[in-house]
Formats: structure tokens, C-alpha cells, sequence
């Protein structure tokens, strides 16, 4: 009972009278009866007081050692496959949007001190991005299109099978990066993306496509399809299959100016989704 006296005592911070000189051979084990009873841990069956008598036939070792579990080990990036939407030569004719010079030479439009560029992010000409910007990683994005304000192409994302998620912690102390990717951000040639608008890391949005304002695009996105949401879903296509398969073919957005002013007719027509017309018949050479 002096012993359970002192057990008590140790845990509240305070001795009892006559406990003095059992302290230094009870201390250890009256602090951990302590712990676990601050901490509201059950005492069932360790006795009353969280204490045992001896048994000797109990007490000898007869446990087989546990098994040494192998320690995880932090997975490898693994290189995925990636078909870009662009050729060889279209990605040497693109331009830098990280460089001044390449914008304005480029004749990309939107104010350039809005932009947030980390990375190699590139542009085909005459791309309108009209307000802020955010570009992370490889982003690639094709001629002609439309950017409206708040848009953010993401290439990479932070690791959440690893002890830290931070990704400037591991870099700080040389440890594996905490970051994946599934692959540069593609957008095709003359797509339209809404304000607030956000592209994550493998996605590929097709040409001639529509990105609704405030969408979160997780996957890749067909040519000339329109979608919205978060995530992005799609709500109809711009054309028929027919016009679609046609549009793709002409690849309007790699002729010269001479050539697009010369085809009038062919950029004022107004075309339903369940239009089947030959453009080639009101195409200009």
C-alpha cells in the first residue's frame, strides 16, 4: 500500500509523507502509472494499483522475437508516355513566355507583369492571356487561343504518400522531391478558357475546345468540345463529328495571314452541332 501511495503521489507532482525513500526505487515506475492515468488509460488488469506480483513461471521470456518489418521505401517517378498535341516543329516555333522579347515577338497579348511563369512554359503566336496568370511546370499552349483572367496550368502536384507534402522542405534537406507529375499541360490551338479556370498536370485540352469559367480540368479534353464544373464535365460538343473531323484537317490555325484573310466565308459561318456541311467547299487557297 506504501507503494500505491506513492504511485498516486508521483503522478500528481507531489510526495506523500514517508514515500522519501522508496523514490529512487519506484520513481521510474510511478511517473509511467502516472502517464497512464493522466492520460485516461485503463489500469484493468495490471492490478489494483496499476502494480503485479511477481510470478516467475510468467515472467520468464518465452517470446519468439518479432519479425523485422522492411522500412517503406519512397517509390520512384516513374516516366509516363506522353503523345503531345504539337509536332517537333510547332514546339520550335513556340515562344517563351518567361522572355519579353519572345511575348512581343510572338505577338502574344496580356499584361505580362500579371503573369506568373515557373517553369518552361511556351505559346504558339497570337494568343490572348488578358489578365493574371499562373504557368507551373511544362505548359504548352497553342496559337490563337483565349485566355480570360485568373487561369492556372499546373503541371506538377505535391506527393501524398510521404511523411512531408511540403515540397520545399524536402529540397532544403536533399531528401527525395515531395512532388509528381502525370505529364506537361497541353492546351491545343484556338481554345477558349474562362476566367478562374484551373489545369492540372497530364491534361491535354484539344484544339478549338471551350473551358467554362471556374472549372477545375482533371482529365483531357476532346477537340472542339465544350466542358464546365469541378471537375469538368462535358456539356456538348461545338460541332458535328462530321465538321469536327474537317476542321482538324484544314488546320486553319497554321495559315499565313494572307491565306485567313483570303477565306472571308469560311470564318463567318455559323455552324450547329448537328450541322453536317463541307467546308472545303467554301475554303480559299
Amino acid at each position: 500500500m506504501i507503494l500505491a501511495g506513492c504511485a498516486i503521489a508521483v503522478s500528481r507532482v507531489r510526495l506523500e509523507p514517508g514515500c522519501d525513500g522508496l523514490i529512487s526505487r519506484t520513481g521510474s515506475v510511478a511517473y509511467r502509472l502516472g502517464e497512464l492515468m493522466r492520460f485516461g488509460l485503463p489500469l484493468a488488469g495490471l492490478g489494483r494499483f496499476g502494480l503485479r506480483k511477481p510470478n516467475p513461471d510468467k515472467d520468464k521470456d518465452n517470446s519468439v522475437p518479432p519479425k523485422t518489418q522492411p522500412q517503406p521505401q519512397a517509390k520512384p517517378q516513374v516516366e509516363r508516355p506522353h503523345v503531345s498535341l504539337f509536332s517537333k516543329k510547332e514546339l520550335g516555333e513556340f515562344y517563351a513566355l518567361a522572355d519579353a522579347s519572345a511575348v512581343t515577338a510572338g505577338n502574344i497579348r496580356g499584361p505580362r507583369l500579371k503573369w506568373d511563369i515557373q517553369g518552361n512554359a511556351l505559346s504558339g503566336k497570337y494568343t490572348g492571356i488578358n489578365g493574371e496568370f499562373t504557368a507551373r511546370g511544362v505548359v504548352r499552349i497553342g496559337k490563337y487561343c483565349a485566355f480570360g483572367r485568373y487561369v492556372a496550368l499546373i503541371s506538377g502536384n505535391h506527393r501524398t504518400d510521404m511523411p512531408n507534402q511540403q515540397v520545399w522542405f524536402n529540397k532544403r534537406f536533399g531528401f527525395t522531391p515531395a512532388v509528381e507529375t502525370k505529364g506537361p499541360v497541353e492546351i491545343g490551338h484556338n481554345v477558349w478558357i474562362g476566367d478562374k479556370v484551373s489545369v492540372l498536370s497530364g491534361v491535354q485540352i484539344g484544339h478549338g475546345a471551350v473551358i467554362g469559367a471556374g472549372t477545375t480540368v482533371v482529365k483531357s479534353v476532346p477537340p472542339f468540345t465544350i466542358v464546365g464544373g469541378s471537375p469538368a464535365r462535358e456539356i456538348r460538343r461545338r460541332f458535328s463529328q462530321s465538321v469536327i473531323e474537317q476542321m482538324l484537317a484544314l488546320g486553319w490555325w497554321d495559315w499565313d495571314d494572307d491565306r485567313i484573310a483570303r477565306n472571308k466565308t469560311f470564318f463567318e459561318l455559323n455552324l450547329t452541332p448537328t450541322d453536317d456541311f463541307d467546308l472545303f467547299s467554301v475554303v480559299v487557297d
